[in-house]
């Protein structure tokens, strides 16, 4: 018998906030690819332009994985309905799981790509972004909001992970991207549904998705700071405005405001991550 019962979600409270909540790694990096659709590097590099474009192309696919399908069945020619209601959840379990590591290699793709065009003198992206930090310090409106709290979170999920990085951010980009090696390099513990003494069979691993989850979210904030600290420096330039057709709350020294008219891609890059939220009565 299969159990919707939930060993507890992992929601972080960036997340709940009934205005100015982090939105979902599908909606952000939709936004963050639309933005670098906007925006060129400037520099007379040979191949610059194949090297942003390359990049750019990796948040595309970000962008555009929806599914991840598995079926994780196994035919053993008389399988008990226990066993096909552990492989129905387990199925379940992986197509979540799943997209959100496939989608954590594509960023991390796609960070080290813009990090190769911006910072050629640097190695690894977390030092690129760690740079970007202390370029940002003194511009507090240009980091993206809730930077910090979903670095933090990050590390709930692995108190004892990589260490060097001196900022919050970057520490948290260093410790995504050891999340994605031990997938690749096979060390990843793989999560099993499991069972009651009623034989219900119910799904674990929400802390692993999570984990990945904000992992994702740290590498595309992470690539936001990258572009921040570069448009300060005029090394990347930005087209055009956004218009905001359907209006969104941005913070502001009052603590928040609706905006639906068009704003610099400059400024909404701090802001893009955001969901819209309602607008106010009138």
């Amino acid at each position: 018998m299969t159990s919707t019962r939930m060993e507890g979600s992992c929601l972080p409270s960036y997340r709940t906030l009934s205005a100015l909540a982090l939105s979902e790694p599908e909606d952000h990096v939709r936004e963050l690819t639309d933005w670098v659709e906007h925006a060129s590097a400037v520099t007379g590099v040979s191949g610059a332009q194949n090297v942003w474009d390359t990049a750019y192309r990796w948040l595309r696919l970000a962008q555009g994985l929806r599914t991840v399908t598995f079926d994780m069945s196994y035919d053993d020619g008389g399988m008990c309905s226990a066993g096909l209601d552990f492989d129905a959840v387990w199925t379940e379990m992986m197509e979540e799981w799943q997209q959100h590591q496939v989608r954590l290699g594509y960023l991390r793709a796609a960070l080290e790509g813009f990090v190769r065009l911006l910072h050629p003198d640097i190695r690894g992206p977390e030092v690129a972004v760690e740079a970007a930090e202390r370029r940002l310090h003194h511009h507090a409106d240009a980091w993206p909001v809730h930077a910090r709290a979903v670095a933090d979170h990050l590390w709930t999920h692995a108190p004892d992970g990589v260490l060097g990085a001196g900022t919050p951010v970057a520490a948290a980009v260093a410790q995504a991207i050891s999340l994605h090696e031990m997938a690749v390099g096979g060390h990843a513990a793989i999560p099993e549904p499991d069972s009651d003494a009623e034989g219900n069979v119910f799904p674990t691993g929400h802390a692993e998705v999570c984990a990945l989850r904000e992992a994702s979210t740290v590498l595309l904030l992470g690539i936001q700071l990258l572009m921040a600290a570069a448009v300060q420096d005029d090394r990347v330039a930005v087209f055009d405005d956004k218009y905001l057709l359907d209006g969104m709350w941005i913070p502001d020294s009052s603590g928040s405001r609706w905006v639906d008219e068009e704003m610099p891609y400059g400024e909404y890059l701090a802001v893009l991550h955001l969901q819209p939220g309602e607008p106010p009565e009138l």
